[in-house]
């Protein structure tokens, strides 16, 4: 087989899979909660665990100095911004839970937490960013596009990043994959660790 239609047949396939996931996504995106105060805050201190679980759209996670999570969001269309519903839970305690859903990939979300705090995210379609975080990462994606950026690589004791069909670029590692079941594991003398999954897309790690 030709470089060209292997190639071919990597897009093809890729594309295949991030079409069936999004339609499957985005059938069952139906909001089961009303619309939420944008933005909607909750207090938080420093050092706890938050996971969240993100349904579609453009999301930025971001590490501060303030001691809450705040979710805001924007979309060129104003009567979209009535149907996101954001759920925030374990205001006075060391873990908390973030539910957010919207109308699709019409919305772009920034959830701004505790710079040292350990997040776990799982999210099902569309784009992620993480900055700012001290802490523990772990990114869970279905389909779409992940960026991780680190303040210091060495900060982490593990650092590791797998995806089923698509491309994993960390130049902190020199690591640059692509295919099929492509994966990568780096440790150091850190305290953090780094996880991050998707089925298909790109995921891509750098230093801030």
């Amino acid at each position: 087989m030709s470089a060209r239609i292997r190639t071919y047949s990597k897009t093809l396939s890729l594309g295949v899979v991030l079409s069936a996931v999004w339609l499957a996504v985005c059938s069952s995106a139906a909001l089961a909660e009303p619309p939420s105060a944008n933005p909607s805050t909750m207090s938080f201190a420093a050092g706890g665990k938050i996971r969240m679980n993100l349904n579609v759209g453009s999301v930025e996670v971001v590490g501060g100095t303030e001691e809450n999570i705040k979710v805001s969001w924007h979309s060129s269309r104003p009567e979209d911004e009535q149907e996101v519903s954001v759920k925030l839970e374990g205001s006075g305690t060391k873990e908390a839970t973030l539910t957010m859903d919207g109308p699709g990939n019409r919305i772009e979300y920034l959830i701004e937490v505790p710079k040292q705090s350990n997040v776990n995210i799982d999210m099902n379609a569309g784009t992620l960013e993480v900055r700012g975080i001290l802490g523990d990462i772990e990114a869970n994606l279905l389909a779409g596009e992940m960026l991780l950026r680190l303040a210091e690589p060495t900060h982490y004791r593990t650092v590791s990043a797998a995806v089923t069909v698509g491309e994993i670029d960390a130049p902190p590692w020199q690591v640059d994959l692509g295919g099929f079941a492509r994966s990568f594991k780096a440790t150091n003398d850190g305290d953090s660790t780094v996880r991050a999954s998707l089925l298909a897309g790109e995921i891509t790690i750098r230093s801030e």
